[in-house]
């Protein structure tokens, strides 16, 4: 319909629609792909309005600047909204167990520990990459009598071992004449009738190696709601009891020694617990983890978006719980209280200052705060600084170690953002490896902002924002998403090593968005391959980890 009208007057029409739909209409068809890359004035118009460093346009031919605007439109993920691709990776008859799957970071490869409800002794292993969800093998889980396994919690320690925290239920049997196994001796003490909250450890890299195992008898009739490993073997649990409603976080560390055989293949160990935090009632903590080289450990609540408290755990004792609460300027007359997650994105330059050398710390960070008033929420990035002499300075990247910072200043705004008021789950957060994307999941819709983090961290001194990005109001940059649907609930959410490409966990399966305009807005749907067949691809893990 629009051919309909007369050359100038679509111009006119391409010249103020926004720059997705100018990109869309010229796509459609030849005819309006040489009326809209022939406007010297409409191209000019779209290419100053979409982000991107300053350009001298006076140099540039007509035919020169469509592809300038299209390669920056790219970056913007223009389009992406209708044209990423998404593979659905479902389970078939059976149901993913979405509390206790989990993601895992190995070098450049993004794991997925992976289980399912009706599958509760075995945890699928596969690998999100370049558009492929590949099996590399299956966990399997210990035990000597016959009964039947829970998998509570999957964990990864960051550099071989994946954790799995599981309840043991033994059948009923008749009392045997034999001498007890050392767990089910105490979990009869304890009166649970041997049922028992395990931790096993498996190696990735040498999955021939005997399991390790440890029992919790003491906690057989409590839920642990949240799993957390550290470097070097440590690790954290937070227990709830249903009936007592009690919760309890504690720490655990390895004691040195105690390793011992229980059967062929099978490695037990005892472990040294560290009471870090009780409490009666009140919040369920739903997620930990561990932060600035373990030395913090992280808590997430229902409902919440971002950690909302934390503790210094390399001090004796019980450690203060700190709440994650800053007060930031979000404009000259409004001061916001913002919960600031972990950065995403840092920066390091070393100067001379007063004849010595001083090195610059910034950081870049999303924060969510939400006026206690008038309870409208708002998400925005924010920079903090800190300097230190050079001669002390590591002058290596350390993005967790912005964490404890205080002093932070409004960026950007995350403009879209809406926050989980109406569920328990949250928002799931995910920011991409060079910071350049974050993504919010928010049940069954995924938000996307593209962003330049180097512009924005320094204030964008060079204009890499037109001006029409700025709120008129505050004068913050303010950020649109993109938006896709997922006709599925999200739990996890996480970029893979490369920019555009989004893994997410659901109530369906495992989802990989391919977030590059170029698609054509595909949806695929395969199984996955959960199947309770061998525990190891062996052939996969020599390819992917390198052993022999």
């Amino acid at each position: 319909m629009i051919l309909d009208f007369p050359p100038e007057l679509i111009q006119l029409v391409l010249l103020h629609c926004t720059t997705p739909a100018f990109l869309q209409i010229a796509f459609t068809c030849r005819a309006l792909y040489e009326i809209a890359s022939s406007c010297r004035e409409v191209l000019v118009s779209h290419l100053l309005r979409t982000p991107g460093p300053p350009l001298d346009v006076s140099s540039l031919s007509t035919s020169d600047i469509f592809p300038v605007l299209r390669s920056r439109a790219v970056k913007q993920l223009c389009d992406s909204q209708y044209n990423a691709n998404c593979i659905i990776l479902e389970c078939g008859d059976t149901r993913p167990n979405v509390k206790a799957s989990s993601f895992a970071v190995y070098g450049d490869d993004t794991l997925v520990l992976f289980t399912c409800r009706d599958q509760q002794n075995v945890v699928h292993i596969f690998r999100a990459q370049h558009g492929q969800v590949a099996l590399l093998g299956r966990v399997r889980l210990p035990w000597i009598r016959p009964g039947s396994a829970e998998i509570l919690k999957t964990a990864f320690d960051g550099h071989d071992l994946v954790y799995i925290l599981y309840r043991f239920i033994p059948d009923v049997e008749e009392p045997s004449s034999s001498p007890e196994h050392i767990f089910v001796k105490q979990a009869r003490d304890f009166g649970d009738n041997g049922q028992t909250v395990y931790l096993t450890c498996h190696s990735l890299q040498a999955p021939n190696e005997p399991v390790r195992v440890c029992a919790f008898p003491e906690h057989g009739r409590s839920e642990p709601s949240a799993l957390a490993v550290a470097d070097g073997g440590a690790f954290a649990i937070s227990w709830c009891h249903p009936m007592l409603s009690t919760h309890s976080v504690v720490y655990y560390t390895i004691k040195v020694g105690s390793e011992y055989d229980v059967a062929p293949d099978i490695v037990g160990f005892f472990h040294t617990p560290r009471l870090l935090h009780k409490w009666l009632g009140g919040p369920l903590v739903t997620e930990m983890a561990f932060n600035d080289r373990s030395s913090q450990l992280l808590y997430s609540y229902p409902a919440k978006s971002l950690y909302a408290s934390f503790q210094k755990i390399d001090r004796a004792g019980s450690p203060t719980l700190y709440e994650n609460s800053n007060p930031v300027d979000f404009t000259d007359d409004l001061s916001l209280l913002f919960s600031i997650g972990v950065p995403f994105f840092g920066t390091h330059e070393t100067n001379t200052q007063n004849g010595f050398e001083v090195c610059r710390w910034r950081y870049l960070s999303l924060g969510i705060a939400t006026h206690r008033e008038e309870k409208w929420t708002v998400a925005c990035l924010l920079r903090s600084e800190a300097t230190c002499r050079a001669r002390t300075c590591g002058h290596q990247m350390n993005l967790e170690r912005g964490r404890r910072l205080q002093d932070w200043t409004v960026m950007a705004r995350l403009w879209g953002f809406r926050d989980a008021t109406d569920s328990s789950l949250g928002c799931r957060v995910a920011a991409s490896r060079l910071g350049t994307r974050i993504a919010v999941a928010n049940w069954d819709v995924i938000y996307v902002w593209a962003l330049q983090p180097g512009a924005l961290i320094d204030g964008d001194p060079e204009a890499y924002y037109d001006p029409s990005w700025r709120s008129t109001s505050t004068g913050q940059i303010e950020l649109q998403p993109i938006v896709l649907k997922l006709d599925a609930v999200c739990f996890q959410l996480r970029f893979t090593k490369i920019e555009n490409e989004l893994v997410a966990i659901t109530d369906r399966g495992i989802m990989l968005w391919d977030l590059t305009p170029s698609g054509r807005g595909s949806k695929s749907r395969r199984l996955l391959d959960v199947r309770d067949t061998i525990a190891w691809s062996w052939w996969l893990v020599s390819l992917i980890f390198g052993v022999d």
